[in-house]
């Protein structure tokens, strides 16, 4: 028999086996409140959800847990959007058979991030492009692999157009110089067919993936030291199963140095639903009643211990409820505060507030639209921004030099998750 009291410490709780991993949550929210059991060792798995990115060994570690509680995927088509969760479900899935997998938001009304009325004329003036991803890499004289798996007994796409060029250009937006070139080599019909064991240099390739294997590998040839870009028409973690995409001839992982979109490395991109659910109070009521609720109908011997924590949870969401209203009742109905990366949706809308986001679909603004931002800022009497320590705050701070305000790092990812909800009030009260 474990000692209950002794394991419900900060490593969690654990007891009659039941393994559960938290996704895309601050830790604490159920693990630290006693509501799961754990794996100790190795350390839990929690992915965050800025970096979505997981090691192959880590999900060769999990084989065997029980159940994985996850930010929910078919509520609806619009979760479809949400591609960092279905692509980490789907490999989860296939390498744990017998894991059991919990929807932790059924029955929350998912929200779309926000878009900005100063970024319209913006959104109207863009449009698709022909690739999904672009990559920077820094790579010596020497050969390499790229390879492109199955993942749940699949490839994504049967083919893919890929282009690779060695970038003579230095600087941040070395990307961004060579996109016009790409986006025309996509368009046309001058791609070069490449199969399995193919050789790439420099070029724009039709890559074939072979059906009969697992595993279709092309070898990049580089001729001379030097800054190599690439531009894909599908994610490349899409097609990552058992290892990582792009390995020296050691079999050392090879990483970007720069990505578009930003981050892609580890990769993060909602499309259009918001899946921060957790600022919100009310969906963290709901959350963790779909927990109970999962844990109970697996571990039913334990459901007064389950039950005794949940209502213990639920009397501290009520609490943080109370405390953040006090904190913002001075506050007018649709007060504004300006972040980079719009994590604080659901926060705002629990609160009557609005946000101001300075990213846009996922990067970094333009210097065009960064004015546009200015503009908005000093209109609304935007007092700081918010930033994230999970993204680069340069935009953010270029802003605030401008408008003479102050820049304050806040994360929706903090370990306590009633503390940070309300700091963040605090912040917002204390910045209007």
């Amino acid at each position: 028999m474990i000692d209950r009291k002794a394991a419900s410490l900060e490593q969690g709780i654990v007891f009659n086996d039941l393994d559960v991993l938290l996704k895309s949550l601050p830790e604490n929210i159920y693990r630290v409140k006693g509501m799961v059991k754990v794996n100790d060792v190795p350390t839990p798995l929690i992915v965050n959800y800025s970096f979505g990115n997981v090691s192959f060994e880590e999900l060769r570690d999990y084989d065997g847990e029980s159940l994985l509680v996850f930010i929910g995927e078919n509520i609806d088509e619009r979760l479809k959007q949400v591609e960092f969760e279905n692509a980490w479900l789907e490999k989860f899935a296939y390498h744990n058979q017998s894991m059991q997998f919990s929807d932790m938001t059924k029955g929350v009304e998912f929200i779309e991030f926000p878009k900005a009325s100063y970024l319209e004329d913006e959104e109207s003036k863009s449009k698709a492009l022909p690739y999904e991803w672009a990559g920077l890499f820094a790579l010596q004289k020497g050969t390499y692999s790229w390879s492109f798996a199955k993942v749940g007994g699949k490839y994504a796409d049967p083919q893919m157009k890929f282009l690779m060029l060695e970038a003579a250009e230095q600087g941040e937006a070395i990307i961004d110089i060579y996109k016009e070139r790409a986006e025309t080599l996509f368009n046309s019909d001058k791609a070069t067919l490449a199969q399995d064991g193919d050789p790439l240099q420099e070029g724009f390739y039709q890559l074939s993936f072979d059906q009969t294997k697992d595993q279709t590998v092309f070898r990049l040839d580089i001729k001379q030291d030097g800054n190599y870009l690439f531009f894909t028409e599908h994610m490349p973690f899409e097609f990552e199963d058992k290892e990582h995409f792009l390995k020296e001839i050691s079999r050392k992982d090879i990483e970007p140095i720069a990505a578009d979109p930003e981050g892609t490395a580890h990769h993060h991109h909602h499309g259009g639903i918001d899946p921060h659910t957790w600022t919100a109070p009310s969906n963290v009521k709901i959350m963790a009643k779909n927990i109970y609720e999962t844990l109970v109908e697996l571990d039913r011997e334990n459901q007064a211990y389950y039950q005794a924590n949940y209502e213990k949870f639920l009397e501290e969401i009520e609490q943080t409820d109370r405390e953040i209203k006090e904190l913002l009742v001075s506050l007018p109905n649709d007060s504004k505060f300006m972040v980079f990366h719009p994590s604080w949706g659901y926060f705002a809308k629990e609160y009557g507030l609005e946000q101001l986001a300075i990213e846009v679909e996922g990067k970094e603004p333009k210097p065009r639209v960064v004015q546009k931002i200015i503009e908005e800022a000093r209109k609304q009497e935007i007092k700081a921004i918010f930033t994230q320590q999970e993204f680069s705050d340069k935009s953010a701070r270029a802003i605030a030099r401008e408008l003479n305000i102050k820049v304050i790092k806040e994360t929706p990812l903090a370990r306590d998750w009633s503390a940070n909800l309300i700091k963040k009030a605090k912040a917002i009260a204390n910045n209007h």
